[in-house]
């Protein structure tokens, strides 16, 4: 079937992505074909099943295949159809260790899951922040699509999710229900109060206005001791979780809010609380504070995501002391288990090799890790295999923007670490932090300006575009789980 279909899509200019075909019920069957760079989702079906118009080919009984075919874009209302009778939509995680792969292109999920369908670990899939999305020119509805078309590409059957990540607003927040998340992330960062320029007194005025149930939180922990292992414990400071209280409860009344409207209007999901783009690592009193107001509140959290000591630059590998990341990753750990209910997520900014299978060995494999612009940069290293003229136009054009480009990540590059033009016959130059860094956060300003240019070469060398993306990933796994 599956040869005789390929064969008659090619004479109406298809070309059939041969995993992608299977059947999701007895006379209905599914696959995705592309003409030119415009891919579609098929249908062999009895004649009683359609989606919603238009077709793009001919809606008729194809004698040689025994079934009527169609065609069909992949809108959101086509989207509907195939959740509400096939149930082909994201879910809420189950399983202990999960992985999130951003994919700012929309490109690349089947390279993702060809990678992630072989690892004990659920996939998030749809994975983009309103940043992303501003800079992109995408919405959350696009996003999800996207991902929905590459697990159809897949053939790939099993559950994902989609992460609508670091939330900051309720706007953001509503075009991401609507879509069909299941998993939001509340980026804290811009609500945190800043009281490290604070003279003592003034933090002991403050300290009068914190609500009774912060105050019972700082009771009920100030002095406590906690046992990590047989030689190692640390006591809860009461001044230390007195500043967390400052830093953190107008932060908890947002939490509180989206908690809110989320259980209003979803029945599941999972809610990620992220603390970890702060100004100052997250102490152990942070994450007492943070998870007990929340606790308290009858707020059900999936995963908590704090700041872990040393640089999570973008792009590039960890920077730090591993021993005193490994220490304090110990102590995050032990609070899941003692306070219970949720997992560490570590917000990976991509690349942090270092650093992976530490943290996979201390959290017992329970954990969320999130990896983004690492695809993106793939593309990038296509592109220069397959495009010197165009690589250095982008190159230029991201040179050129660094410093406005610089103004949305924390990155530790200047104008003066790069060379006004690139020597391409380096085989080696896309492996230099400061290249990897420079382009990680260029892409809104490339894709404004060499959008159309950058989508035809990645589609010319779609297969080795996958190849590219599926090896980074599985290094990101690789390491991991210590393979």
């Amino acid at each position: 079937m599956k040869e005789e279909l390929s064969n008659y899509l090619l004479k109406n200019s298809f070309l059939l992505y041969p995993d992608s075909f299977r059947r999701l019920k007895e006379d209905v069957y599914i696959f995705v074909a592309k003409k030119d760079s415009d891919k579609k989702i098929g249908f062999l079906t009895n004649g009683n099943f359609k989606l919603s118009s238009p077709h793009f080919v001919e809606d008729k009984y194809v004698e040689e295949l025994g079934f009527y075919l169609n065609l069909y874009p992949l809108t959101y209302e086509n989207y509907l159809i195939l959740k509400d009778n096939f149930g082909i939509s994201p879910v809420t995680c189950k399983e202990k260790t999960s992985f999130g792969t951003g994919d700012r292109l929309g490109l690349v999920t089947p390279a993702h899951i060809k990678v992630l369908k072989n690892y004990d670990i659920f996939p998030v899939l749809a994975q983009q922040s309103p940043r992303e999305l501003v800079k992109t020119n995408r919405d959350f509805k696009d996003v999800l699509l996207k991902a929905i078309l590459g697990v159809l590409e897949a053939g790939y059957a099993g559950g994902f999710g989609a992460d609508a990540d670091h939330i900051k607003d309720e706007k953001y927040l509503m075009e991401a229900i609507d879509a069909g998340y299941t998993m939001y992330t509340l980026d804290l960062s811009d609500l945190l109060v800043k009281i490290s320029d604070m003279p003592e007194s003034q933090l002991k005025e403050k300290a009068q206005s914190l609500s009774s149930q912060s105050r019972e939180i700082i009771d009920r922990y100030k002095g406590k001791k906690f046992s990590i292992s047989t030689d190692e414990d640390f006591v809860v400071s009461e001044d230390e979780l007195y500043k967390s209280a400052l830093t953190y409860e107008k932060a908890m009344k947002f939490v509180e809010k989206v908690y809110g409207i989320l259980k209003d209007r979803l029945q599941h999901f999972d809610l990620e609380i992220s603390i970890d783009e702060g100004e100052k690592d997250t102490t152990v009193e942070d994450h007492i504070f943070v998870v007990e107001y929340l606790h308290r509140k009858g707020i059900d959290f999936w995963s908590l995501a704090p700041k872990f000591p040393g640089e999570f630059q973008k792009a590039i590998d960890y920077k730090g002391d591993i021993k005193k990341f490994t220490s304090e990753l110990k102590k995050h750990y032990f609070l899941p288990k003692e306070l219970g209910g949720y997992k560490l997520s570590l917000h990976s900014g991509s690349d942090k090799f270092s650093i992976y299978k530490i943290f996979n060995e201390i959290t017992e494999g329970n954990f969320h890790i999130k990896t983004s612009g690492t695809s993106w940069l793939q593309a990038i290293n296509l592109i220069f295999e397959r495009d010197k003229d165009l690589f250095n136009d982008l190159y230029k054009i991201a040179l050129d923007n660094l410093e406005e480009s610089k103004k949305a990540y924390k990155v530790l590059i200047d104008r003066d670490d790069f060379p006004q033009t690139i020597r391409t016959e380096d085989s080696q130059i896309l492996l230099k932090p400061e290249i990897k860094q420079l382009f990680h956060i260029s892409y809104g300003v490339l894709l404004d300006e060499k959008r159309k240019e950058i989508y035809e070469v990645l589609d010319k060398y779609e297969e080795e575009h996958y190849e590219f993306v599926s090896k980074n990933i599985e290094n990101h796994l690789k390491e991991i789980f210590n393979i």
